[in-house]
Formats: structure tokens, sequence, C-alpha cells
């Protein structure tokens, strides 16, 4: 797999409109609300293990879960209220383990808020977690909810 292999998104037009997905992309979906942010994950997920991609949910959310318990899935539970850095190191960590060429999908970040209290250090995780994410060739897709967080985030 290289930065230019095509992936598709489970969702034929959007696929036709985004030119497909590639390799190392990092994709923010700001939504309504938690149903809009599963009705684009599912058909993504649904793809990524016909496809036989690796899929790792991370979930942290005080939302219901994106994804439901499904052996094809890698489930991580994180704890945010430990901390930025304990939280960034985790995920960093899943990452290496899980290495090259694998499908994320973070639970909504703007829950990141309730415990880090600012949007910089959402936008300070964001910073260093997708350059590291691009450099494995993954794909990851991560929500905010509208009018929950900065502009600038």
């Amino acid at each position: 797999m290289t930065a230019f292999d095509q992936v598709s998104t489970g969702i034929s037009g959007l696929d036709k409109v985004l030119g497909h997905l590639r390799w190392g992309d990092n994709v923010v979906w700001q939504v309504e609300n938690i149903q809009d942010y599963r009705d684009i994950v599912l058909p993504f997920v649904k793809r990524a293990l016909a496809d036989q991609n690796t899929v790792i949910y991370l979930r942290f959310g005080q939302h219901s879960p994106i994804l439901q318990p499904d052996p094809q899935i890698k489930e991580y539970q994180l704890d945010a209220s430990l901390g930025f850095e304990a939280f960034s190191s985790r995920v960093h960590s899943i990452a290496t383990q899980e290495g090259d060429g694998a499908c994320y999908v973070f639970d909504s970040l703007s829950d990141l808020l309730t415990v880090w209290v600012t949007d910089l250090m959402l936008g300070n995780f964001f910073r260093v977690t997708c350059p590291y994410l691009f450099k494995l060739n993954t794909i990851a897709y991560f929500a905010l909810l509208k009018n929950r967080n900065s502009y600038s985030t």
C-alpha cells in the first residue's frame, strides 16, 4: 500500500466527490450529533473489513459507542481523564503496536473538552497524533460536534 492507493469511504457518491481517500489521510467530520458521525463511520468500517484492513476503534467518549463490539474490530478503551500526555502517549503506543495500514475510528474529539477543558489541548492532540498516523499510512476518522469547539479548532 502506498499513499497513492485509493481507499473507499464505503459511500460511492462521497468517493466520487472526494476522489476517494488515500493512505495517510486524517479525516475530521464536523457533525451535528453522534448519529450523523456513526452514519459516516459504519460504511467506512464495513468496506475496510471487506477489504481485509485492520480496523481499530479508540473508545473514550461519553456518548454511546460509535461501533458495537465485533471480533473483527480491535477496540481500545482510553481514559482521557488521566490527562493529555497519558492519553496522547497511549494513542501513540497503540499506533506503534498496530503498525502500518490500519483504519482508525476515534470517538468524538469534542468529548475531550470535558476533561481537558480547552480547545488548545485538543488542537495539540491533533498536532502530535495526525502526523504519526500519516507516517504509518493509516486512515483515521475523527469527529467534532458542531458548535462545541472554537472555530480555530
